[in-house]
């Protein structure tokens, strides 16, 4: 027997068909954003790129406050919320949210939700990508902000000479153990020596305090011409004691932090502004929500330029001034005498 439905029963069927269509369509894109330390300058670059450019996106921002203890409740809260593309800004919630290659493949702990990295000083070395160039994972997409470490020593040594290079890191954090490897291989060839000086650990992995001084002293007696900070996230929340601990025993410091410049007291910076990079970011993010872009078909972007920042405060408080060549190009904070 031929079943007959009534035509107002179709009709009320569309209705609510379209009613959910509409409803769907009228739902909000949401990006999940998982930072380390605060909404810091990338994290408002990225938030005020969609904004300047009309993008209608709401961005759920969740903070770890350096606590890695919570990163585990941010995965399951980024799993729940289901948004359209979870943002992570730094190694630590990276490998916390997405997972490395090694545990996960080319899938990560999201599972089909989008993510995209940012503020990771090296994504290949920490296993979260597969090749310089690409994620090689389909769901993944990525910003590489870090300025090369040959670079690095190739500006200062626009400065001074350098001869031995002086590093303090904690070994709880990955970024500044491969940094220190890297800069070590590089050593090799462009002729200069690291000086390696790590500190103290409590039983949950974090520095104890009150350790400044002691390393510098240690630096300066083994005579080396700069203190690297290449990546720490230890030494940049303690910028202003890092950096007086070694001017105290003559040492200038180098860092690839900007705001170790221009906020604290380090002599010379060669970086990517942070509030750029998170510009950059939005710019991909905008590229898979808008446009239909995979995240894993999308290379792994970088800014094509990178800014040096000089205080010339600490210069003259150390006598180190810098060569017209660099005055020319860098951008020179504390200029005034007396700052």
């Amino acid at each position: 027997m031929k079943r007959i439905v009534h035509p107002l029963i179709i009709a009320a069927f569309s209705i609510l068909l379209g009613l959910t269509s509409v409803a769907k369509a009228n739902q909000p894109i949401t990006v999940y954003m998982a930072v380390w330390r605060g909404c810091e300058e990338a994290c408002q670059g990225f938030k005020d790129y969609l904004k300047n450019n009309g993008y209608p996106v709401e961005v759920i921002v969740s903070d770890a406050g350096r606590d890695r203890s919570k990163l585990a409740s941010m995965l399951e809260e980024a799993k729940t919320l289901s948004p359209d593309l979870v943002v992570t800004w730094g190694t630590s919630v990276t490998k916390a949210l997405i997972g490395t290659h090694d545990e996960y493949g080319q899938a990560t702990k999201l599972g089909d939700i989008p993510a995209l990295f940012m503020i990771v000083a090296d994504p290949l070395g920490a296993n979260i990508i597969t090749e310089k160039h690409q994620t090689g994972r389909p769901t993944v997409a990525g910003i590489r902000n870090r300025i090369s470490e040959d670079v690095q020593i190739r500006a200062m040594r626009e400065y001074f000479p350098v001869n031995k290079v002086g590093v303090v890191y904690s070994e709880a954090e990955l970024n500044s153990v491969l940094n220190t490897e890297k800069l070590k291989a590089l050593g090799l060839d462009m002729q200069f020596e690291v000086v390696e000086q790590r500190y103290e650990l409590d039983e949950n992995g974090k520095p104890l305090p009150g350790q400044f001084e002691s390393r510098m002293s240690q630096l300066a007696e083994q005579g080396v011409d700069v203190v690297y900070v290449g990546s720490s996230s230890y030494n940049l929340a303690n910028s202003d004691a890092f950096t007086e601990a070694a001017i105290k025993y003559g040492l200038p410091v180098a860092s690839a932090y900007d705001s170790m410049v221009t906020g604290s007291s380090a002599l010379i910076s060669v970086s990517n502004k942070y509030y750029r990079v998170g510009q950059l970011a939005a710019n991909r993010a905008a590229k898979i929500l808008f446009e239909g872009v995979a995240p894993g078909d999308l290379p792994i972007a970088e800014l094509s330029r990178y800014s040096m920042s000089i205080n010339m405060a600490v210069a003259r408080q150390m006598s180190l001034y810098p060569p017209i060549q660099l005055v020319r190009f860098a951008n020179l904070v504390n200029t005034a005498e007396g700052k």
